[in-house]
């Protein structure tokens, strides 16, 4: 009966055994899973395309394109009414002087342009304005307003005031998918979300001597 009873107990540790071998499995499993997840997102970072450059009316304009905005997680969060920014910072510089290779170059000046997509859930139509030109437009495709909201033109980056002879001029840029903002209560149960950030890498593009040479004639 006392050696029963042992075997007992013994099977039923070896049972408990298994199933917490199972159990770190399956967490395991879950855990690469979640891994891949979250290597996937970094592998698909927004980036800027398209760039053009040109000249007009004593102006240097900048266009340009954001590629990959958005994510699954961000595309859900506007279709259930969370607004969404798309954000592109430019900043131009003026070479000043090279010393033993090394430039220095001063700031002319900084701006942010941000374009902000919205969803009415109502009328069943997405809204994207821009900050700069306080123009907006209304279409019921995500990608036609995704497009729009993605798409920055001609950008004014420097005049011909601006511009010296013989200096050379250059442009940093970069967009910024802005920090999710949700109404405080949802801020409160989901504050994780407040660190979401998606950023392209900074391009830095010099501009041509041609295309400043023809700004100043103007």
């Amino acid at each position: 009966m006392i050696k029963s009873k042992a075997n007992y107990h013994l099977c039923a540790l070896i049972f408990l055994l298994c199933t917490l071998l199972v159990l770190l499995q399956t967490g395991s499993n879950l855990h690469a899973s979640g891994k891949k997840q979250i290597e996937f997102a970094v592998d698909h970072p927004p980036y800027l395309e398209e760039f053009v450059l040109s000249s007009e009316n004593g102006q240097i304009r900048l266009s340009v394109e954001v590629a990959n905005p958005f994510d699954q997680e961000i595309k859900s969060l506007l279709l259930n009414g969370v607004s969404q920014n798309i954000t592109l910072h430019t900043e131009v510089k003026v070479n000043k002087l090279n010393l033993f290779l090394i430039n220095f170059n001063r700031t002319l000046g900084k701006k942010v342009h941000v374009h902000q997509i919205q969803y009415d859930n109502l009328k069943r139509v997405f809204i994207v304005s821009n900050n700069s030109t306080g123009k907006t437009r209304e279409t019921t495709s995500y990608k036609e307003a995704l497009e729009e909201a993605a798409s920055f033109r001609d950008i004014t980056l420097l005049t011909s005031a601006q511009l010296e002879e013989n200096r050379s001029y250059q442009i940093e840029t970069f967009c910024e998918i802005r920090k999710v903002r949700l109404p405080f209560h949802l801020e409160y149960l989901f504050f994780f979300l407040s660190a979401w950030d998606r950023k392209s890498n900074s391009y830095t593009i010099d501009i041509p001597e041609r295309l400043l040479s023809e700004t100043m004639q103007r």
